[in-house]
């Protein structure tokens, strides 16, 4: 078995855990195409993120050490799937209200904070 096939038990996630892997914007918007295609080819996950190969796997990793996504193989092929089911059971609606707000912007970061 290699690195990427071994998945935590959610058991054994936090809330912090997941809350981590959801916490980066290129990640939200993995996991909004997982659910929107279901299982499928890593490729496809990010294809249209503009990020390399290395940085996806890395954006992958963590989202597999949060408990979000199951990878396999098949072939020559990676796929990739939400942990849907899983999640609602540990943390129930949690996914549902992320993926039901995956689209509201994020905060310029750039703009001076006034108080």
């Amino acid at each position: 078995m290699t690195r990427d096939q071994l998945h935590p038990d959610l058991d054994q996630i936090s809330m912090a855990q997941v809350l981590h892997g959801l916490a980066d914007p290129a990640r939200l918007h993995m996991v909004k195409t997982m659910y929107e295609l279901g299982e499928c080819r890593c490729s496809l996950v990010y294809a249209d993120l503009g990020l390399s190969k290395s940085n996806a796997s890395h954006h992958f990793r963590v989202l597999r050490e949060s408990g979000i996504l199951r990878r396999s193989q098949r072939g020559g092929q990676q796929y990739a799937a939400l942990r849907a089911e899983e999640l609602e059971q540990r943390f129930p609606g949690l996914l549902a209200s992320v993926l039901s707000n995956i689209d509201v912007a994020e905060p310029d970061r750039s703009a001076p904070r006034t108080q």
